[in-house]
């Protein structure tokens, strides 16, 4: 099965090419290209089996349901992907990928955390998360914590996952915690690819 890694340019580094289909996006680019793009990819494939989304998540100081500013920044506020972003406001987008895409793994900083007072909120990652499996029927693979990787070496390398990651789909929208997470990883090479 075929593919596919979205990188929105705006997170510095070289594209893994080691992907079926290679997709650049900027800060220009409609949400809705994006989307309607990747499901044309997926049909001409028949269905890919793996779609990696390469851009920085949004994390704020933010306190919604206390109406207050943090003294620390958290994740859960959608990811920074082409022109509006993908978010609780737009997931529905992401419908015109139900059944076509299998796994989504989401290399972004903290679009699984969810602060306490954020739950229920438009700052709330694991409803994200979930509504995203429950809308296009894929599993989403998705990490709580800020993410770090390196670019100096040749293309993009998350290398290993910090923090908790957790996998959501239909039948799990809540998420469960994935215990070795080492098998998503950026397809920087033949080997990653496999």
């Amino acid at each position: 099965m075929a593919s596919m890694v979205i990188h929105d340019r705006r997170l510095i580094g070289s594209t893994p090419a080691w992907y079926n289909y290679v997709y650049q996006v900027t800060a220009n680019s409609p949400i809705r290209t994006i989307v309607e793009t990747t499901a044309r990819r997926a049909r001409q494939s028949r269905r890919l089996a793996k779609l990696h989304i390469l851009c920085h998540g949004f994390e704020a100081n933010w306190s919604i349901g206390g109406q207050v500013c943090t003294p620390t920044a958290h994740g859960g506020f959608g990811l920074q992907l082409g022109m509006e972003g993908l978010n609780l406001f737009n997931y529905t987008l992401a419908r015109a990928w139900n059944g076509l895409v299998d796994e989504i793994v989401l290399f972004a900083c903290a679009p699984a955390d969810t602060y306490r007072e954020n739950a229920g909120t438009w700052g709330d990652g694991r409803r994200f998360c979930g509504y995203l499996a429950v809308t296009t029927g894929a599993r989403v693979i998705a990490a709580r914590d800020t993410q770090y990787y390196h670019h100096d070496d040749g293309p993009i390398d998350f290398g290993a996952w910090e923090g908790p990651v957790f996998e959501y789909s239909a039948a799990n929208p809540d998420g469960v915690r994935i215990q070795d997470p080492s098998p998503y990883r950026v397809q920087r090479s033949r080997a990653t690819a496999a």
